[in-house]
């Protein structure tokens, strides 16, 4: 069984980011996981205070999440994450982000809201991941 190769890059006719790639591209067979959106909430149902707790106890469940099929941040063909009161002034957000991909640089797309699902809540993140058959 070949190990699936998440390839991601940038046309260039697209002006490139340095926080991301515009496409991922997964080759050789392999199973692809969707998380749910993954809050800053522990396993006991309390939620962080504050924002930066939030993100990383957020990116903490979302590892959670992958590892339990078998990937890891390196494995993520996309992320989405949605912000309550984003201003991009203040990206308290992005160096837990980068911390937990490490190396890699997959599509995201930010998406700020004016609230999420349940009160309190400021940060949720989805992603979609690959790993081998």
């Amino acid at each position: 069984m070949s190990q699936p190769v998440v390839r991601h890059s940038n046309p260039s006719t697209v002006a490139p980011s340095p926080y991301y790639h515009h496409v991922s591209t997964i080759t050789t067979p392999c199973k692809i996981i969707y998380t749910a959106g993954q809050i800053g909430r522990d396993a006991n149902g309390t939620l962080a205070a504050s924002y930066v707790e939030q993100v990383k106890l957020a990116l903490e469940n979302l590892k959670a999440c992958l590892e339990s099929q078998g990937a890891g941040p390196k494995d993520i063909v996309k992320l989405t994450y949605f912000i309550v009161g984003y201003d991009p002034a203040a990206r308290d957000h992005a160096g837990p982000i980068y911390e937990f991909l490490g190396e890699s640089r997959p599509p995201t797309t930010l998406i700020p809201v004016v609230a999420l699902a349940l009160p309190g809540l400021l940060f949720e993140i989805e992603a979609v991941a690959s790993v081998p058959l």
